[in-house]
This record gives C-alpha cells, structure tokens and sequence, in this order.
C-alpha cells in the first residue's frame, strides 16, 4: 500500500465532484451497414464540395470524422483511436481528433453492477465486499467504476466492471468494421494506410478490452518492474479478479487530470496544492518521462497510453501509474534501433536520427534514399532549432514534436512505417499530453543525455551483482569450452596438410599469450594499488614512496564502484589468456 506520507490533500472536495450521470435502462445499441456507407458517403461528399468551392478546411474534415465515430460509439471509437496512430500518413488535425475520440460516458443502473459482480464471482456481494458505493467514481465506453471494501481485511479498493452487453455490440461493430474495410481492400482505396494491419490490430484491441484478466496481468507486471523506478501500481486482487471484473488496490491522491484543469481555471488553488504537497512540476514531469524511458529501453515494458487521466499524484513529486490496459514491448531489433534514434537525436547528430528512423519502414519503395535522408535530417535541424527558443509552444520542441517534419518526409516518398513503432509513437504523444502542463520549457536533450547517464550507472551496478558475474564468467567458460571442443578439432581436420607451419604459429601464439597474461597480472597490481590510494589510503600508507606518490596522484578520481568493475574485467581477461595459452598449449602435446 501507499505510504501514508505520500497521500496528498485533497484538490477537489469530494462533494464537489461531478456525478455520472445513470441511464436507468440499457438500450441494445446497432450500426447497420447500409447507415455507415450512407454516413461515409456523405462526409467524403462534403470533403470534396469544400476542395471544389472553397478553400479546404482540414480541421472541419478532422472535427466531422470525429463526430461521425462518436455518433457510431462503441467499438468504432477504439477504431479510430487506431487509426490515429497512421501519423506517418494522415494530416496532423486528423490524427489528433482521432485520438481525443471519445465515446458517451453515461452511467448504468447499480442492478447491473451487482448482477455481473455476483455473476462473476459465483457469490452474494455481500459475502465479497464489507461496503460496495452504489454511486460509480468514473463511467467510459468499456467500463464503469466502484469503491468498495472488501470483506476480508477491510481493504479500500476499486472495482472496474464492464458494460452489460458489451462483447455482443463489439462484436457487431467489429464485423461492420471489417466489411466496410473489405469494400475499400475490393476497391483499392487508401490501401497505403494498410487495411490488413489495422485489423489485426482491431481484433487484438477486440480481444484485450473485453477480458479485464489481460489488464490483470499486464497490471502486476508492471507493479514489480516499476517497483525499482520507486513509481507505485495498484495492488491486484487476482482473487476477486475476474472477465468482466477487475479488483485493485485504491489509492488516495489526485487525477493529473483534475490537477491540469485547476492549473488552467483555478491556478490559485493549484499552486497552493502544489506548496501543501511539496510538488515541483519540472520535477515531477522530469521523473515521469525517465521512467518512461527505462520501461522502455531497460524493462521493455511500457505504459502506451499515459494521458492524464491514468496518473495519480502524491506527495513530494511522487505518482502512481493506473490502468495498465494498454501496455506495450518491442522485439530487441526495433527497441536497439529506437535507442540509436533517441541518442542521436539527443547527441545533435540528425544524419544518424535519420538512417535510424528510415528503419522503422517497412516494405520501402524504390527511391533515393540519400534524398530522403538529407531532407529528414533538415527537418530534424528545424526542430532542434525550434527547440532552443524560449516560449515555443510545448508540442514545437517536444520528443514528439521531433516527428512532425519528418512524417512529411516519410508521406511524400510513400515510405510506410511499422506498427509498433506507430503505437509507440502514439506513447510519446500521449505523455506529452501530460507534461506540456507541468514542464513547458522541456530540454529534450538534457533529458535524453541525463536518461543515459543514469542507464550507464544502472548497468553497471547490475553487472557487479554476484549472479551477474557467475553468469558472465559461465558465458565466457561457454565459449572456451565450445572452442576447445567444437571449433578446434574441426581446424585440426582443416589444416592437417599444414599441420608445421600450424604447430609454429601455435607455439609462437603460446608463448605471446603466456607474457601478456604476465603483463596483465602486473597491471592488475598497480591497478589495485591505485584503486587502494584512492578509496583505502592506509592499507597501502606504509610502502607508499613520494615517487610513487606523484606518479599515482596523477590518475583521476574514479568513483569505488567504477574501480571494482575494472578490477574484475583485468582479472577475467587474465584468466581468459591463461586459459587460450592452456588450450594452445595441450593441442601441441597431443599433435
């Protein structure tokens, strides 16, 4: 649980609150084929009157998109909410009205709730829960969401239960959506945007939303990676966690959303908030987009969606991550490839960002890709230039800004980019959603460069924890013995014919091998007598000479931890030259 000296005041009072409106009766929803085409065919009409008549109006194009899903509801808005992730394709306004798509979040009857609780439980809720609010905390398009206490322990938690008749009115969507996609797949229409791909993607979506033990998962995952970020997850009570039902821990602290609207409507309250809870925006903004980063390049587990309204705040700069529906992982190519990308972009060197992000296409067309590459490389300069210049707007200079000009780049050449690497550009953007609140004048670079110093620091005191070693020193035994037993005698079967001039080089290789391990073992000497001058001065005060004294006063400070890894790396790579002139060695008295 929270520590309680992280629970901060209240921001909003409770009474104040904005209740969920509750239809009394759940209506079976239906979005016909012919009502699609029909609104579809109207919407691209007025699209092409507009282009004909007047001026285009993009933003008007993105708004009646918007309202057309919404009107749809259901599983259409998760399906444009995925096809908003096509930035390398569709213009900015779009994209962005797609992922603000949000369905009618109205309440349903408490009846309900208690019939899919009691459902799927198998038991009264009575007999589960000590105390169950009739009145919901938050409703949205898959779910609505209850406090209660469970009977056990008197444990505080939320309970998440899912839209009666959901599955079967996704269900309908999803097979609309799919016919509707087939038409357009018949007709060759926009097949750039690659229909086949998003459908995967809808029927994964289709998939996890509907079955809250995915979200169950994914949520304990993170709470014991995110545990050593010293970010705090929810506790899962995977008892009482069901299909349609999800039993967390609750935690008392304040939505970032509602921080952000009294920061815009009521910066008084807000900063006072902020002074009662020791809270640093900059701070805390710095500390969400690192720990970001570590889920992504050291856990390869990350939150995909960190809007406002999936961050609790606490006390001292602290926040808790919740709703981990939506998490994500990359195969180790594609994650190295967005490491490299990151750095250059953080190292000012945008001909590597560029080659890098030209990676992450797929299925690239025939063009001059020394072209492309200098144009993606300016549009990156512009950003960096953008990027110094104090007042810019947040979404100008943000990591995800950096993509703007360089989508262009990819849309004119018709170079389409990889799902997850769409998906995880969608991440980026989401939590600049969040932060362009608390740290307008975010330095991408130094974040990028502080990010890799601290990766450094991390790997390093990893790779001196004992299993480490062991392991390492295993990996590196590996290798000798898959030499000595696999690889040389299939060079003997190879060099027979040459077998003296071999045994001459061998024996030359022994003896060169044999007085580097002896020069090794020296320095490994003077290393640890600097190593001892420098952390442990009175083990070595009484032979200490003033020759030696200037001469080792010279070398630079390096930090205790720093000295054990070099101490181990010249001890192992003795070890390993000993062992190479063993195996030289034993190979000639058996010739």
């Amino acid at each position: 649980m929270v520590n309680k000296k992280y629970i901060p005041t209240p921001l909003i009072e409770k009474k104040k609150r904005k209740k969920v409106k509750i239809v009394e009766k759940i209506e079976k929803r239906r979005v016909t084929t012919p009502y699609v085409i029909r609104r579809f065919i109207i919407y691209f009409l007025k699209v092409q009157w507009r282009s004909v008549t007047s001026k285009p109006d993009i933003e008007k194009t993105a708004a009646q998109l918007r309202e057309i899903l919404e009107d749809f509801g259901g599983f259409w808005v998760k399906a444009g909410q995925i096809l908003a992730l096509r930035t390398d394709i569709l213009p900015e306004p779009i994209c962005d009205a797609l992922r603000s798509l949000q369905s009618e979040a109205l309440g349903f009857p408490f009846d309900a709730v208690r019939s899919t609780v009691e459902s799927e439980l198998g038991f009264p809720l009575k007999k589960v829960f000590a105390a169950f609010d009739e009145e919901p905390l938050a409703a949205a398009s898959i779910a609505q969401v209850h406090t209660a206490v469970l009977r056990k322990k008197q444990i505080p938690v939320v309970v998440k239960v899912q839209r009666p008749g959901l599955e079967d009115a996704f269900k309908r969507d999803l097979e609309v959506i799919k016919g509707l996609v087939n038409i357009l797949i018949f007709l060759n229409i926009a097949s750039y945007l690659g229909w086949g791909e998003f459908i995967t993607e809808l029927e994964k979506t289709f998939q996890e939303e509907l079955d809250f033990r995915y979200e169950a998962s994914s949520t304990m995952r993170m709470r014991k990676s995110l545990k050593e970020h010293k970010v705090f997850v929810p506790k899962i009570y995977e008892k009482y966690s069901k299909r349609r039902i999800l039993v967390m821990e609750f935690v008392n602290g304040v939505m970032m959303s509602d921080y952000i609207k009294a920061l815009a409507n009521k910066r008084s309250l807000a900063v006072k908030w902020e002074e009662e809870n020791n809270i640093n925006r900059v701070k805390l903004g710095e500390r969400i987009y690192l720990s970001f980063f570590r889920q992504l390049f050291e856990d390869n587990l990350f939150h995909a969606d960190l809007h406002p309204g999936n961050i609790i705040l606490l006390r001292n700069n602290k926040f808790v991550l919740i709703d981990h529906g939506s998490t994500g992982s990359l195969e180790a190519e594609l994650r190295n490839t967005y490491l490299n990308y990151i750095n250059g972009l953080g190292e000012g060197n945008f001909t590597k960002a560029s080659d890098y992000y030209i990676r992450f296409g797929v299925g690239i067309p025939k063009v001059d890709i020394d072209r492309v590459r200098v144009e993606m490389g300016r549009q990156f300069e512009n950003w960096y230039i953008r990027a110094q210049v104090k007042g810019i707007p947040f979404r100008q200079k943000s990591l995800g800004g950096a993509i703007k000009g360089v989508t262009d780049v990819a849309f004119a050449y018709r170079i389409p980019t990889n799902w997850d690497f769409l998906k995880l550009t969608r991440s980026v953007l989401a939590l600049d959603g969040s932060l362009q609140y608390l740290w307008p004048d975010i330095d991408v670079f130094e974040l990028i460069n502080k990010y890799n110093k601290q990766a450094r620091r991390r790997a390093l005191i990893n790779s001196l924890r004992p299993d480490n070693i062991l392991k390492w020193v295993g990996q590196a035994s590996e290798v000798v013995n898959q030499y000595n037993y696999l690889t040389l005698p299939e060079l003997r079967k190879r060099t027979n014919a040459y077998e003296l001039t071999v045994n001459q080089f061998a024996l030359s290789m022994v003896v060169i091998l044999r007085r580097l391990s002896y020069l090794v073992l020296v320095a490994e000497f003077g290393v640890l007598y600097v190593f001892l001058y420098q952390h442990y001065f009175e083990v070595i005060q009484p032979i200490n000479t003033q020759i030696i004294d200037e001469i080792v006063s010279k070398f630079p400070y390096i930090p205790y931890l720093e000295w054990i890894g070099i101490l181990i790396v010249v001890g192992l790579t003795f070890q390993v030259l000993l062992a190479c002139a063993g195996i030289l060695g034993r190979k000639e008295l058996n010739v």
